[in-house]
């Protein structure tokens, strides 16, 4: 087949924030099937044949809209919309940002269920930050009660409630990450705690949280494979879909449960690594990495933490730098994150082949024995 005939044999998917960590992972993984309409406030510099892309804010209606109207070869062709543009800082202040990614996000839905085809696929990559922790020994699973307890989350859980209240007919999927990492880390609090180990400070040995509890995490390679087998099962002619359809068509017939007499197919599966890595665990073995011993972690109260870092962020300060550790962060440090994978399992055939138990050895190589590119590629990561 000839370059060209390939190329138009591509089905369509439109990416918002197709610039970032995961939008670049998952257009090299799938341009040999799909070709990408890429929408993100940065230039999209690694292209793809066949790829359009276009610097929008996808917080600006007018600007979206705009971009989505000179494009109706693709708009009414679309296989499928992977929406991954959020924002987040560290800062935890309110920030207008949040609110406007979320307006975009429902422009976008209007836009969608105005031109876009009925069997259109739309993805919405969402957070693990939205659950409410658990205590050690529970599990959470998509339903779990959300606890928006910072900036960051509460903006994620307003886009599930866009998605969840929408009266799209197109159906959508919410895929629910975990931490997601790469090889080389590439995820900004676990970057900062392996370099707090690879320092000589005595911060590095107290932790204000019970050091037994831990996050789950999601290795970048997984996370693609979510998004694949999300796209083959659930969008058009996907061997899931039709199944779902009919699924809800009965319980509307039924009313057994509530579900909108409007809106289309509604999934949502977690994509983690089912079993949390403790923060003593990645402490013990980053600090034997950088030539040091698995000391244990001490647990300090909160409250001195909380001294300790107004103080971490003045001596920063004084040095030209800046402390990533800050004081609002210090009542999140006992959280804990473990996930039932059930659903995702049985209804998406999806399980994770990383383990970030396994990985860490080699993240920590990175660290170690490849400083200048470790320490380059980390710093690209948005903050």
């Amino acid at each position: 087949m000839a370059v060209g005939n390939r190329i138009e044999s591509k089905k369509w998917i439109l990416m918002t924030g197709a610039a970032g960590f995961i939008g670049r992972h998952l257009r090299f993984a799938l341009n040999d099937k799909y070709r990408f309409w890429c929408l993100d406030r940065v230039p999209v510099t690694d292209m793809y044949l066949g790829d359009v892309a276009e610097s929008v804010d996808i917080g600006s209606v007018t600007s979206l809209t705009e971009a989505w109207d000179r494009r109706p070869e693709i708009t009414e062709n679309l296989h499928a919309v992977i929406h991954l543009a959020a924002y987040y800082d560290f800062s935890n202040q309110p920030n207008p940002q949040y609110a406007r990614v979320n307006l975009g996000l429902e422009r976008l839905l209007q836009l969608i269920s105005k031109d876009a085809p009925g069997d259109c696929l739309f993805i919405h990559a969402g957070s693990m930050a939205t659950l409410a922790p658990v205590i050690p020994g529970g599990r959470q699973n998509e339903n779990s009660p959300r606890a928006g307890l910072w900036e960051y989350p509460r903006s994620k859980i307003q886009a599930e409630r866009l998605l969840d209240q929408s009266s799209l007919r197109q159906p959508v999927v919410q895929l629910i990450l975990a931490a997601v990492y790469s090889d080389w880390c590439e995820l900004v609090p676990l970057f900062e705690w392996i370099e707090l180990c690879a320092d000589y400070g005595p911060e590095k040995y107290f932790y204000p949280g019970p050091p037994t509890r831990g996050l789950t995490y999601c290795h970048v390679e997984d996370v693609v494979s979510a998004f694949k087998m999300a796209l083959d099962k659930f969008g058009a002619g996907g061997e899931l879909i039709a199944q779902v359809a009919q699924e809800l068509a009965e319980k509307r017939r039924r009313k057994s449960v509530e579900v909108s007499m409007e809106g289309g197919v509604r999934e949502k599966f977690l994509i983690g690594q089912p079993t949390p890595i403790t923060y003593r665990e990645i402490h013990a073995r980053s600090c034997t990495a950088f030539g040091g011993k698995a000391t244990q972690l001490i647990q300090v109260s909160p409250q001195l933490a909380t001294i300790g870092a107004y103080v971490g962020q003045w001596l920063a300060r004084t040095r030209g730098r800046k402390s990533f550790i800050r004081p609002w962060m210090i009542p999140f440090a006992g959280e804990h994150f473990s996930f039932d994978l059930t659903h995702s399992r049985e209804r998406l055939g999806w399980v994770p082949k990383h383990s970030i138990q396994r990985d860490l050895d080699g993240i920590l190589v990175q660290a170690t024995q490849n400083r200048d590119q470790w320490l380059k590629i980390n710093a690209a990561r948005p903050r």
